[in-house]
């Protein structure tokens, strides 16, 4: 709010002009406060300041509107509101203290003072953001590696999606979701901070831990975006080799005996016992007879999470431990 002289009369409430107003000092605030929520509001809805008309840029109105449309915006003004698994989430928000990286919230009607499926989230990688382009991109990004980590630990698992994004309560228009494959890298903090987070992590959900690691470990980040694709053995095939590549160049081999792989490549391969779905299309018929047992699409995925976890083991002991 623009300073301006004011005047207090003995025994009165302060006053102030504003815009050539004279009002209490409490209502001028107020005026202040409501103008820059509305240029925040208008920055969050993409609204460039040059393309406002009628306002006055001699004014304090248009100052604050200003101060807002340009102030850098904070991680609580987001909300992303979820549908999906209810009752998963619900465990994690009633731990309380999730980490910023995926700080979730919801399970309570308060209205009826009873549980509900209303959850949403917001996330540190929002702080500053004023774009809601990116922050939808941002939430997309997140929510795909969230739900990558749990299909590690359930075949099928119930993904989450989001309903809609929220500023300061108000929604911002939908954005469609960008082809972009890159590590959302760490945020600017020291490194005990980062290590807060992995410990908080950790101690609510193993799943937790993995998002932050694949923010920037480019392993762990193919791991679970081919875990959060349609379950199919050709996905399944691709996320072998691609652990194996990364076990190479980090010179280790993932636990596994070669019989376990070879019932499921023989699977993923032929045509004839996992149809269109196959690495390899229909063959002519061998005069060898296939002595491979079938494998159902559920089994691939054990042995295929069994892998990665072995996987996780082995290149990150100091974290996990899976059985």
């Amino acid at each position: 709010m623009t300073e301006t002289p004011s005047l207090v009369a003995d025994g009165q409430e302060e006053v102030v002009a504003r815009d050539g107003v004279l009002m209490t000092l409490a209502q001028a605030t107020a005026a202040s406060e409501e103008r820059f929520r509305a240029g925040q509001e208008a920055a969050a809805d993409g609204v460039p300041l040059s393309s406002l008309s009628g306002m006055d840029e001699t004014t304090d109105a248009y100052a604050d509107f200003k101060a807002g449309h340009e102030a850098p915006f904070k991680q609580e003004d987001w909300e992303v509101e979820l549908a999906g698994n209810g009752q998963d989430l619900y465990g994690m928000a009633r731990c309380g203290g999730s980490p910023d990286y995926f700080r979730i919230w919801g399970g309570t009607d308060h209205v009826n003072d009873c549980p509900s499926n209303d959850f949403s989230f917001n996330s540190l990688y929002f702080s500053g953001q004023r774009d809601p382009e990116v922050i939808w991109q941002l939430a997309y990004e997140l929510v795909s590696i969230f739900n990558g980590a749990s299909e590690l630990f359930t075949f099928r698992s119930r993904k989450q999606t989001i309903r809609g994004i929220y500023f300061h309560g108000k929604r911002v228009r939908t954005r469609e979701q960008a082809r972009v494959i890159s590590l959302l890298g760490r945020p600017c903090m020291h490194q005990f901070k980062w290590d807060e987070h992995m410990i908080k992590a950790m101690q609510m959900s193993a799943r937790l831990g993995l998002l932050i690691l694949a923010t920037e470990n480019e392993d762990i980040y193919m791991m679970l975006k081919y875990l959060g694709l349609e379950s199919s053995w050709s996905n399944y095939y691709k996320l072998l080799e691609t652990m194996e590549t990364h076990a190479e160049l980090k010179g280790m081999t993932i636990p596994g005996t070669k019989a376990d792989r070879g019932r499921f490549t023989n699977n993923a391969n032929n045509f004839s016992l996992v149809g269109y779905d196959a690495r390899h299309g229909l063959k002519p018929l061998s005069d060898r007879e296939n002595t491979v047992a079938a494998m159902t699409l559920e089994e691939a995925h054990a042995f295929i999470t069994g892998r990665c976890k072995g996987y996780l083991n082995t290149v990150y002991p100091e974290y996990f431990k899976f059985q």
